[in-house]
């Protein structure tokens, strides 16, 4: 198995996650949420090649520093088109927790997720996984029993779903019947906070212990 590599970045401490062939250096990027030149500074020292920069969905925290780093590493940009109003109000977002908005325009990017879309590295895919947002995905790699969940599944809770396109319904569901089929011992990395495990969630996370 290969270990992912974590740090917090950005306003809210966003868990971006690089998951990379450790032979190749071969890598995706999920969630440039800010801090661009810790993030390049970063690439840079681990040798990573970044060839997909993946959107878990298009809150502010988790997409801030995506024109630097697509810039500096040419890596297409992915994320579901669920979220497209919800990328072009990343300057009323800023502007709703006073914040800046980014230094550099970020349209919304030209590569759409699916549902099931294979990624380039460590044998990831996509799972599509509505609720939080109405583009929430989450990236699954089988072969590293690893899930990154973004604001979908935490430690002990789920995505709040009171923004607008969340649906606790949809959440709900999409943890039925996405997540909480994932082996026991999957790791999961979530958007923010402390790691968790599927079977962990499933025993202890009062919004899961009953389905």
């Amino acid at each position: 198995r290969y270990d992912p590599f974590r740090i917090p970045v950005g306003p809210l401490g966003c868990n971006m996650v690089i998951i990379a062939d450790p032979e190749t250096m071969e890598a995706v990027l999920v969630d440039p949420g800010g801090d661009p030149e810790r993030i390049i500074s970063l690439i840079n020292s681990k040798g990573y090649i970044i060839k997909q920069i993946l959107i878990t969905h298009a809150h502010l925290d988790h997409i801030l520093a995506t024109a630097e780093v697509k810039e500096y590493t040419s890596a297409p940009v992915f994320y579901h088109e669920g979220d497209r109003q919800l990328w072009l109000s990343l300057p009323l977002q800023c502007m709703f927790l006073g914040l800046p908005s980014p230094n550099k325009t970020l349209k919304p990017p030209e590569n759409a997720l699916q549902d099931g879309q294979e990624l380039l590295v460590r044998g990831g895919r996509c799972l599509y996984t509505p609720g939080h947002t109405q583009g929430s995905c989450c990236f699954y790699f089988p072969n590293d029993s690893v899930l990154v969940s973004g604001d979908t599944l935490f430690c002990g809770s789920i995505g709040r779903t009171d923004l607008p396109g969340g649906s606790y319904e949809q959440i709900m569901e999409s943890l039925r019947s996405k997540i909480l089929n994932l082996p026991d011992d999957t790791r999961v990395i979530t958007g923010h906070g402390e790691e968790t495990t599927i079977g962990s969630e499933k025993a202890q996370n009062p919004f899961l212990k009953n389905n």
